[in-house]
């Protein structure tokens, strides 16, 4: 199996303009989404990563049916799936956690690294559960295969980054993530788009949106 090439400055770009043209929803919709899921104790974070994800597409799809903030919850109809996608992920970290800590002790950087591969993992799952409603089992195969089909390691990089990018906000300050972290969903977005999609791409339409040029007033 294998995808469509992708830069990632390019992606980061388009992430950034799609962002920036819809930071109001975005923000709310990302302020609303991390109060539930606090409220929840996490139960619903999955669901609610779904709904920025459903939010963030439609927006880079320019759809007439503009999302409000509220639309979050669109991501519930998910619930089963994103809650059994995140137990196999806690699993899975739990077996990793104890062959790792029987190897003894690691550098701190490798321990980054390697939740940094985890999230890219997960979030391409949720991204796969999103778009394509793909279950939580067959959204994990996809992304294992196109890892071993060896067309995957940029994308898979690149959603490394959006993590990165997501978590400055909250390393900074906690209120930054209500920033930084809707942007991650823009660019796993647009990411996805041209891996994957087959429509018409509106992102470069919504950015440029210039003020007219000033009248000709010669006679």
């Amino acid at each position: 199996m294998t995808v469509r090439r992708i830069e990632i400055g390019t992606e980061v770009g388009k992430g950034w303009r799609l962002f920036k043209a819809n930071m109001g929803v975005l923000i709310f919709g990302g302020i609303l989404a991390t109060m539930i899921s606090a409220i929840t104790c996490g139960l619903l974070t999955g669901p609610l990563m779904v709904g920025m994800l459903l939010i963030a597409r439609r927006l880079l799809k320019g759809d007439p049916d503009r999302p409000q903030a509220g639309d979050v919850f669109r991501g519930l109809d998910f619930f089963i799936q994103t809650l059994l996608l995140l137990v196999i992920t806690a699993i899975a970290v739990l077996v990793l956690g104890r062959l790792l800590m029987s190897m003894g002790r690691i550098p701190i950087i490798i321990g980054w690294l390697i939740d940094l591969v985890v999230y890219a993992v997960v979030m391409w799952a949720l991204v796969f559960v999103a778009y394509e409603k793909a279950t939580a089992i067959d959204a994990i195969k996809k992304v294992f295969t196109l890892i071993k089909s060896g067309s995957f390691t940029v994308p898979l990089l690149f959603a490394m980054v959006a993590g990165f990018l997501g978590s400055l906000g909250l390393a900074v300050c906690v209120v930054g993530g209500f920033f930084t972290l809707p942007l991650t969903y823009c660019l796993m977005a647009c990411c996805y788009d041209t891996l994957f999609g087959d429509g018409p791409e509106v992102i470069d339409l919504i950015s440029a949106q210039t003020p007219p040029p000033p009248p000709d007033l010669r006679l």
